[in-house]
């Protein structure tokens, strides 16, 4: 109440005024109280201003407007002092599904509900009247609704709160729109629990997003060849597959799997490209750390599926192998080798090879299976026995279905080591290079070495090293186009020998070479490894020097007429130094002498007719 101002008495004559106006003034003060006993007037005229202190023992709250914190409380809610809402606890009877709030009628987007300390989402809440509804609970179950007093004017959604990246020239967006860049299957009802089949959730993911880049989270399990053989998954949508658990290599080997995967078509394939201007460098880096022969190993590999196993597990089809590339430590030496292995002929991809199990029905003799390492065809029909095949030749039965072996399911097909030394096929790195046929290829060895052009010849050259370490080029063999085999000496020069399809093998000293003298010519050639030389001059003509012969050439010039006439001189030495002019079909035999003894042709012998 206000307070009272009372006259002071000053004596006791003349103060009946100053009493008076005193006791008006505390009747005034009285009548501005509140009342204990509710005697009327019991009402405020204006603001109550606790400053700050309490109001004690508070019975029944009347009033048409109460702020707690800040927040405006319904009315009769019972709402405790110090909270923005009201909480309700109950334990739950088995298969319950409806709690009570009355006399409130809440709105979903005001409850807050837990089971047993995990939160619902709001997919799982819903109203009826003063009644929330949540899914059946087991005997016991705490469930807690919390729920606002009031429900805020407007909740703030990603669709209307911004998103600013930073830097130059971004612009702004709705939060909507920026999560909207990638999608996941995880959005569409996808379950990541390891156990649900999601394969449906993520062909709806593909087909109504819009998106074409999607999001496998880990966890999610899905059929992924069942996926891709869908007609209405699209050709041009790529999944990141990070879902790590539905895939396997072996029994007992989990592989932790993750990838892209996209369905594709003729003229639309996938491309994982690394784009630089410098360098791009892919990189399989073994650390060696997990204690395995593998580890010890480093090996590092590079494989080529040929699609999914389809008689696996529910969850854990493995790949069906094809082939691989290799980095590993070669397994008897100290040498890392480089290798190409062949894990399935193209019969058994051709034909989706899977693995061999028991109690299988084989109802064809062209069923391909793995079994042990090794490639098999059904040679019979009927139900799988009990004995798994590991044959590596012929026919052997299961004790159900016989089966024929066609090829091992890890075979070396090309090996270089690092100090260069090559292995085609099987072997150890005894030789520089070994190549040995094929266990599939049965037949005799062929090595074939083919010239590309116009009249090109092929070589085979073998380059030994000197005392000094240097190269020192021997004779080779040359096969040319008419004029069979060869064996040239180390300059290319002339041959050695030859062998061909008509005359055998024939060395250079004992092989006629027919050559033809051009008309008029004074320094015929002899090239090519002529050993008799036609000479047909029409007109008298002096031959001063045989052109373009080797070193030892014998050769027999024949003379049609008396109209040449050989001329000794330095470079064409003739018997006793005397020009010499053969009557017709006579014989002079010549042969060249070394450039480094004296470089000249010298006569070893004649027949004049």
């Amino acid at each position: 109440m206000p307070k009272v101002s009372l006259n002071t008495i000053g004596s006791r004559y003349g103060s009946i005024d100053a009493l008076n106006d005193n006791f008006d003034a505390i009747e005034a003060a009285i009548e501005n109280t509140l009342s204990l006993d509710g005697t009327s007037p019991n009402a405020m005229t204006a603001d109550l201003d606790l400053n700050s202190n309490d109001l004690l023992n508070v019975g029944t709250t009347n009033t048409q407007t109460l702020y707690i914190n800040g927040v405006e409380v319904e009315p009769n809610t019972g709402v405790s002092a110090g909270s923005a809402f009201q909480t309700y606890s109950f334990t739950a009877t088995a298969g319950q599904t409806t709690f009570s709030v009355s006399p409130a009628t809440p709105l979903v987007s005001s409850l807050l509900v837990s089971v047993n300390g995990l939160e619902l989402p709001p997919a799982d809440i819903s109203v009826s009247t003063t009644n929330v509804i949540l899914p059946a609970c087991t005997l016991n179950d705490e469930v807690v609704i919390r729920r606002f007093t009031k429900e805020p004017t407007i909740y703030p959604t990603a669709a209307t709160l911004d998103f600013l990246q930073a830097g130059t020239g971004a612009v702004t967006r709705t939060a909507q729109a920026k999560m909207r860049d990638l999608a996941g299957a995880t959005d569409f009802g996808a379950i990541a629990d390891g156990v649900t089949d999601n394969t449906s959730a993520i062909l709806a993911a593909a087909t109504t997003s819009g998106l074409k880049f999607l999001i496998v989270p880990y966890g999610v399990k899905y059929d992924r060849a069942s996926l891709l053989a869908q007609a209405s998954f699209p050709d041009d949508v790529v999944l990141l597959d990070f879902s790590g658990i539905n895939d396997f290599s072996s029994a007992g080997e989990t592989t932790k799997h993750f990838g892209i995967v996209s369905k594709d078509s003729a003229p639309d394939d996938t491309h994982w490209s690394i784009d630089s201007g410098h360098h791009p460098i892919v990189a399989l880096n073994n650390y060696g750390t997990a204690g395995s022969t593998s580890a010890s190993e480093r090996k590092a590999t590079l494989i080529w599926n040929a699609g999914q196993f389809a008689n696996g597990a529910t969850q854990n089809k493995g790949f069906r192998g094809a082939a691989l590339l290799q980095f590993t430590k070669e397994a008897t030496s100290n040498y890392w080798i480089f290798q190409l292995r062949s894990l399935a002929p193209w019969t058994s991809i051709a034909n989706q090879y899977e693995e061999w199990r028991t109690g299988e029905v084989i109802s064809s003799t062209s069923t391909y299976r793995l079994s042990n390492g090794q490639q098999y065809v059904s040679a019979s029909t009927g139900t799988t026995g009990g004995t798994a095949p590991s044959h590596t030749s012929g026919t052997v039965s299961d004790g159900g279905v016989s089966w024929a072996w066609v090829d091992s399911g890890d075979r070396s097909v090309f090996n270089v080591r690092q100090d260069g030394r090559v292995l085609y096929g099987q072997g150890d790195y005894g030789a520089t290079w070994r190549h040995k046929v094929s266990i599939v290829d049965p037949a005799a060895y062929i090595f074939q070495g083919v010239s590309t052009g116009v009249s090109k010849s092929a070589n085979l050259q073998l380059i030994p090293t000197d005392s000094g370490g240097n190269e020192s080029v021997q004779p080779y063999l040359r096969a040319e186009h008419g004029d069979g085999l060869r064996v040239m000496k180390s300059d290319s020069s002339t041959d050695i020998g030859s062998w061909t399809n008509d005359g055998g093998y024939l060395a250079r000293e004992f092989r006629t070479t027919w050559g033809n003298a051009a008309n008029a010519d004074t320094t015929p050639s002899v090239s090519g490894g002529i050993t008799t030389l036609w000479i047909s001059n029409t007109g008298a003509t002096n031959i001063t020097a045989l052109d373009e012969g080797n070193d030892g050439q014998i050769v027999h010039l024949v003379f049609a007429n008396a109209n040449t006439t050989l001329v000794s001189s330095a470079t064409l030495m003739m018997q006793g130094s005397v020009n010499v002019t053969p009557t017709q079909f006579s014989v002079i035999t010549m042969m060249k002498v070394p450039v480094a003894i004296s470089d000249r042709w010298i006569e070893v012998a004649r027949s004049i007719k």
